[in-house]
């Protein structure tokens, strides 16, 4: 899930007006800050129980404990307002927003009415005005329910959205059926391994220990994550698109949690009325502790096929520990993370 976060005590306000600082470096870590949340399942049914997990961090990497409040939002954006959401959903109290938690790891029902809030059902009306029109899908024909995370002790809040599992809107009876029948829901990607490569071709894997490099050394960091097949294949624990249980018992009787790579999925393209597959893409966000990085986000397009990702870190002159953390997400909102630690050494 990606994170937008707004800072200031007059939240609900001034949300609106933010301009992010473009001269912010938001790879550095210092502050305690969210930089991530994953939700189990990543992709979820209104009703259903989704657990939120909060990556939260500082200079010396992830944090056990926050004080974050967590709330599901219900407003729907007015179309007067600007912004990717209702302002209410940024403000710190309301009727708008429905409790979840506190804390670093919450869990919470998804509301009943969330795809008709913002997803593809007709939404309810309101003060007797004809109801408005459904929401338009994401890239991924998918829809999302925004959450409200409020971080008192910085005075920060952020809004981070979940995947919904909802219907289609403008499909015939036959396509639903069949989108129901082959759609798979999004699993999280997972973070295979971490590795530094030196200037004179050594490759080691990132671990618990601290890894010691040189002050000044440039190095290339790479983040692995799983491949996924590009063609269904029946025995192989995955149920994909083009399989089911009457082609293959043994992988769709019982779906399992997926692949944790660029999975492949079905979309209905509003354009052309039809179900399409598609790949997902995967993004890395890169933070660190010091020295810099050469691009504070990577990764691979959904026609890429490559399972890893690089980028260049240039270590601090100075001697110290070194905390880089790394966050992948895919292209249905799945999120996952790591994190290493190197030793700068003269």
């Amino acid at each position: 899930m990606d994170v937008l976060k707004t800072t200031g005590i007059l939240i609900g306000i001034l949300a609106s007006a933010c301009v992010p600082d473009v001269d912010v470096d938001e790879s550095l870590l210092g502050a305690p800050r969210l930089l991530a949340v994953r939700a189990e399942p990543s992709e979820a049914a209104p009703g259903d129980t989704v657990r939120f997990v909060g990556l939260y961090a500082d200079a010396s990497g992830a944090i056990d404990e926050a004080p974050l409040d967590w709330a599901f939002c219900i407003a729907r954006k007015p179309l007067a307002e600007l912004g990717p959401v209702a302002r209410a959903c940024l403000e710190v109290e309301n009727d708008a927003l429905v409790p979840i938690g506190v804390g670093l790891d919450v869990s919470g029902a998804i509301p009943r009415d969330a795809c008709r809030l913002f997803g593809p059902e007709p939404p309810p009306s309101e003060g007797g005005e004809p109801a408005g029109r459904p929401v338009d899908p994401d890239v991924t024909g998918g829809y999302a329910q925004p959450l409200r995370v409020l971080d008192p002790s910085e005075g920060v809040t952020s809004l981070v959205e979940t995947r919904l599992a909802c219907g289609l809107f403008g499909a015939t009876q036959q396509q639903s059926v069949e989108y129901t029948q082959r759609y798979r829901r999004n699993a999280s990607p997972t973070v295979e391994a971490l590795e530094i490569t030196r200037d004179d071709g050594t490759t080691e894997t990132l671990g618990d220990e601290a890894i010691a490099v040189r002050a000044g050394e440039v190095l290339t960091v790479r983040v692995r994550w799983p491949e996924c097949a590009l063609e269904d294949t029946c025995g192989d624990a995955l149920c994909g698109i083009d399989e089911t249980r009457a082609s293959c018992a043994a992988d769709c009787t019982t779906i399992g949690a997926g692949c944790g790579g660029a999975e492949r999925y079905l979309r209905f393209d509003l354009a052309t009325r039809t179900l399409v597959p598609e790949r997902e893409s995967i993004r890395v966000a890169w933070y660190v502790s010091g020295g810099t990085l050469e691009s504070e986000r990577t990764g691979v397009a959904d026609d890429d096929t490559t399972s890893a990702s690089e980028n260049v870190l240039t270590a601090p002159d100075e001697p110290g520990e070194l905390t880089l953390v790394v966050v992948l997400r895919d292209a249905r909102g799945g999120a996952a993370w790591s994190q290493a630690r190197l030793r700068v050494e003269p």
